[in-house]
């Protein structure tokens, strides 16, 4: 069978089993909804406590300290076996209650994603739940209504929905139900079809339901997510090296000791004791405790700064992030539509401030703030746009301000607002709208008729070619239009035309009023953009002079996209890859390197997106992916650090991420990487002290054994050094402030291992010499006329303050 949208819309309908006039009987809506489930998109798994606690505890360092305790259990050592599960004890439950808390955190940010809908059953309309709609319903969607479901447009009438959050594209897509396709289409051009998680901005349809749940293109996606897998954090890669480290510091010193031993006819059970003494000597057991404070510390400074990391290692992992791929739309930009630039008929030019759909915002001429109501000319034509319009702005619970209808048609209502002109006030003051053509893909677009003191005005609003081939100016005019244009459309604007004739006295029925069009003046243009966001410019700069490759990845035109990169500073914006040419070059040898070197990739679909972060990491890289859609979804599963927008991030992309911005801020992703680098920092401090202070205990021990000398201290000194003494000088590092460096150098190189030369010699150079103190310290005690507890409390006493 063909796809939904290349078949008639009968034929659709007799598949599906379903009735356009009176939709499905409730029996068979019943039936269905027994055999394909509720119409939800499952939520991905959860780790479980359990889970949790098994991921602490399956560590190297944890097998090594249970094999210890085993051991000093069989030689009837009780208070040696209980210190050693004290140690685990502290070390596991600590991990396992800060993850736990940092998923609970996550799970409360969770909402349903849809409410109810309306549905045609037994030839009656009706609300149901969103959740209880089943393939063959018929859907009425209206203007503002989200959409439940994937379905083909049966009926229409000015239907347009918006498709950011699937297609990552800002702009409305014009509906038709009359719309049909031979050959295979990409979902943003699939016009006769409607997707879940999308909405309606204008108009009306009735569609018939053709898909549910994670058969929608929305449940595809998420179903995705499973396929993408799990890399280890550049931390973990750094602490298994150690536990390796640690294991074969423990088996030398063992060994050793059972050598010499055997050599001077030890007894060979006080051999294996001393050994188990070594090797609990080796193991840093504070090391896992203090990880988990330093990561938690981390967490809560990140959750300060807006970002809700999800799992303790991506705090670290941040800090090794050498790529930002970050999604355009409503991540470097805001999803909002915004007039950005007008030009008058008379080549007047003026700039608009402001962010979005926020009404704060001022107009400057030349540089300059100026106070539009001094100006008749540019307050009759912002009134023009906004009476020839039929959305509004309202706040959502968060205080974000948010359109209801067409976003072009938003940013006219916002751009009045600026200057104090509002549609409902000034239908109050006297203009009465006696008709209205509304926008259609067909002309392109709106025309109002408002009276006021009994004189009436034609408004007509629309794509720029259209309006200037319907008005009566010279050729001298349209020329200088055509270039204000023409410059609009360089800077990725889109141009939307405002005319209108003044006393008209034609008829008011559509066709009446298509055909009294004479006399018709331009006022002006509108250049409107979806603008970056404000923090995106100085975050894009901090993060390149930190040696990390900001990438953009959006559905937009290349035009656009590179247009976008070049205001908000990204380097090399001219490098641009398509969706179409990911597509015929992943298969070649230097695909990965290609992808590593382009700056923005346009036109992507979300198997692109997936396909540019695994090229990624191929070259090495550690990938941090931001989006806010469902279409990003995969491809933040897929990074090393999936980011997602916590205001307009859809659920999915939320459940898909490793960290989520609560403000939505591109900058906030930047500061979670400085964070990551501080401590990442602190984490080498802090393991080269732990290390340096377990070094003292062996070079102690050993010498002893080589000398054939009795222990210097006992096992319980040594868990009290490891785990009271170590811990706090170690944590007081954790708490270290950024060096002065930290986002001035390059992004750490997988090769920079904690465990390299420079560790392993200063270590070494400290643990030889406090230890080899501690042992003369022993061998002169010794001497004297002391007891061995006097002894082993000296050199215990030393170590520590040492």
């Amino acid at each position: 069978m063909k796809e939904y949208y290349q078949i008639p819309i009968d034929k659709t309908i007799e598949y599906l089993k379903s009735n356009q006039q009176k939709g499905l009987t409730q029996q068979t809506a019943d039936q269905r909804l027994a055999e394909n489930g509720l119409n939800e998109i499952q939520q991905g798994k959860k780790t479980s406590p359990w889970k949790l606690l098994w991921n602490n505890i399956n560590n190297l360092i944890v097998y090594l300290l249970l094999a210890a305790a085993a051991i000093s259990f069989a030689m009837d050592d009780l208070a040696e076996t209980i210190a050693i599960l004290l140690a685990l004890l502290l070390a596991v439950l600590t991990g396992f209650f800060t993850e736990l808390k940092a998923q609970k955190s996550v799970e409360s940010l969770q909402d349903m994603i849809y409410t109810t809908t309306t549905v045609i059953r037994d030839g009656k309309t009706q609300t149901i739940e969103a959740s209880k709609v089943v393939p063959g319903d018929i859907l009425l969607l209206r203007e503002g209504d989200a959409i439940a479901a994937d379905g083909r447009i049966i009926s229409s009438n000015n239907f347009a929905c918006i498709e950011s959050s699937l297609t990552g594209e800002s702009e409305a897509v014009e509906k038709s139900a009359d719309e049909i396709y031979e050959e295979e289409m990409p979902l943003g051009d699939q016009k006769n079809m409607v997707f879940a998680g999308t909405a309606v901005t204008r108009g009306y349809a009735y569609v018939v339901v053709t898909e549910t749940a994670m058969a929608t293109e929305m449940g595809k996606i998420s179903g995705m997510l499973d396929e993408a897998s799990d890399d280890k954090t550049p931390l973990d890669i750094e602490l298994d090296k150690l536990s390796k480290a640690i294991i074969l510091a423990a088996l030398i010193a063992g060994v050793a000791v059972l050598v010499a031993g055997v050599l001077t006819d030890k007894p060979f059970v006080e051999m294996i004791h001393i050994s188990i003494i070594l090797a609990v000597a080796a193991i840093p057991e504070a090391m896992p405790a203090v990880e988990t404070i330093t990561l938690s510390k981390g967490m809560r400074t990140m959750a300060q700064h807006k970002a809700l990391v999800k799992a303790l290692p991506a705090v670290e992992t941040l800090g090794a992030t050498s790529v930002i791929a970050s999604d355009k739309t409503g991540t470097l930009t805001e999803n909002q539509m915004m007039a950005s630039e007008l030009v008058l008929s008379d080549e007047t030019h003026y700039e608009v401030t402001g962010e979005g759909y926020d009404p704060e915002g001022t107009i400057k001429k030349d540089g300059e703030q100026i106070k539009a109501s001094n100006n008749q000319n540019l307050m009759e034509f912002i009134q023009a746009g906004v009476l020839c319009n039929v959305a509004h702005i309202d706040q959502n619970k968060e205080g974000q301000y948010e359109v209801v209808g067409d976003p072009t048609d938003g940013a006219l209502v916002t751009l009045g607002k600026k200057v104090g002109l509002d549609r409902e006030e000034l239908e109050k003051e006297g203009y009465e709208k006696l008709a209205e053509v509304p926008f259609s893909s067909e002309n392109k677009y709106m025309i109002v008729v408002y009276e006021k003191d009994e004189q009436r005005q034609l408004i007509i609003k629309g794509a720029f070619d259209v309006i200037l081939d319907l008005v009566e100016q010279s050729q001298e005019t349209k020329d200088a239009l055509r270039r204000q244009n023409e410059g609009f459309a360089e800077k990725g604007q889109r141009v939307i035309a405002i005319a209108s004739i003044e006393n008209y006295d034609g008829g008011l029925s559509e066709e009446e009023i298509k055909n009294s069009l004479d006399g018709l003046k331009v006022q002006g243009l509108v250049g409107i953009i979806d603008p970056p966001r404000p923090d995106a410019y100085e975050s894009v700069e901090i993060a390149q002079n930190a040696g990390i490759k900001v990438k953009m990845i959006t559905g937009d035109h290349p035009k656009t996209a590179s247009i976008i990169a070049k205001d908000i500073g990204i380097a090399d914006y001219e490098k641009i890859m398509t969706g179409k040419e990911i597509d015929e070059q992943v298969d070649n040898d230097d695909f990965e390197e290609t992808v590593d070197e382009t700056a923005i990739f346009a036109r992507v679909s979300p198997e692109n997106k997936m396909q540019i972060v695994t090229a990624l990491k191929k070259e090495n890289e550690v990938v941090s992916m931001t989006g806010d859609g469902v279409n990003d979804a995969p491809a933040l599963n897929d990074a090393n650090i999936g980011v997602a927008m916590g205001i307009r991030g859809t659920e999915v992309a939320k459940e898909a991420s490793d960290m989520i911005l609560t403000d939505d801020r591109f900058g906030t992703i930047v500061d979670a990487v400085k964070e990551g680098r501080i401590i990442f920092d602190n984490i080498k401090k802090y393991v080269s002290f732990l290390f340096a202070c377990n070094m003292v205990e062996i070079v102690t021990i050993f010498a002893s054994v080589v000398f054939l000398l009795p222990m210097p201290i006992a096992p319980l000194h040594i868990l009290f050094l490891n785990l009271i003494i170590d811990i706090a000088p170690a944590m007081s590092l954790s708490f270290e402030p950024a060096e002065d460096d930290v986002m001035a150098r390059g992004p750490r190189s997988k090769k920079d291992s904690l465990v390299n030369r420079h560790f392993l010699t200063r270590i070494i150079f400290s643990g030889v010499i406090i230890g080899l103190s501690a042992f003369v310290l022993f061998r002169i005690l010794l001497n004297g006329d002391h007891s061995n507890e006097y002894v082993q409390s000296a050199v215990f006493s030393f170590m520590a303050i040492a």
